[in-house]
């Protein structure tokens, strides 16, 4: 059986799609993570007393206390590095699918989304979409255009407020204001996972607007 070549505008169209499964389900194991973490906290878990004698101790250990302190020390490396897992699939979604509506407008036919990865597999941010992708013309008629900007400038202040809090921290000596501002501005870093997810989601519907053209020509040549 002969297996059907499809267009490239359908194989880029997977490849953004592929792109947002990814960060989906990073997502959700990292709230799986966060559950798991949260199932032994300490300020839940009633430590129980009893304790075991080992030899050459001369303190005795108490059983429940290492377990439920070892559990919850690698629950949490994997919470951490779901967190790690989540932004950067999302960064990729975001990023990706951006890359990909300007090749498009552009009047260029790529088959699939180009990105570059570090040999760690992390993501290597186009120069061009750097620090977040600019405000992309040609999306005018779409009908959620004005949501997409919105998502853009969320994403936009969480990136600025984790710039802003690393040039902070980066300082030998700061002022009790300063120190408040660094905290205030990782609180809103941490939302740039989110931020970047919810802009790929909106970039994803925008890059099906602006395929409209090639495939009424691909069905009408």
């Amino acid at each position: 059986m002969t297996r059907t070549t499809l267009p490239w505008f359908e194989t880029l169209t997977d490849s953004a799609y592929a792109l947002g499964a990814a960060a989906r389900e990073a997502r959700t194991a990292l709230q799986a993570a966060k559950a798991a973490v949260a199932q032994y906290d300490l300020d839940r878990v009633r430590l129980l007393d009893g304790e075991i004698t080992v030899p050459g101790l001369f303190t005795p250990p108490r059983p429940h206390d290492r377990a439920v302190m070892g559990i919850g020390k690698t629950l949490q490396e994997c919470r951490n590095r779901m967190e790690r897992l989540a932004t950067d699939a999302a960064l990729s979604y975001a990023y990706g699918t951006a890359w990909a509506i300007l090749r498009v407008l552009d009047g260029q036919e790529p088959p699939r989304v180009e990105l570059g990865l570090t040999a760690e597999g992390g993501l290597i941010i186009p120069a061009e979409l750097a620090p977040i992708p600019p405000v992309i013309a040609g999306l005018d008629r779409w009908c959620d255009n004005a949501k997409f900007a919105k998502a853009r400038e969320r994403w936009w202040e969480c990136d600025s407020a984790g710039e802003y809090a690393s040039a902070l921290d980066e300082q030998e000596y700061l002022a009790d204001h300063e120190a408040t501002e660094m905290h205030q501005a990782l609180d809103v870093a941490q939302g740039e996972a989110d931020a970047a997810y919810a802009y790929g989601v909106l970039a994803e519907s925008a890059l099906h607007f602006a395929l409209l053209g090639a495939r009424a020509r691909h069905n009408h040549p």
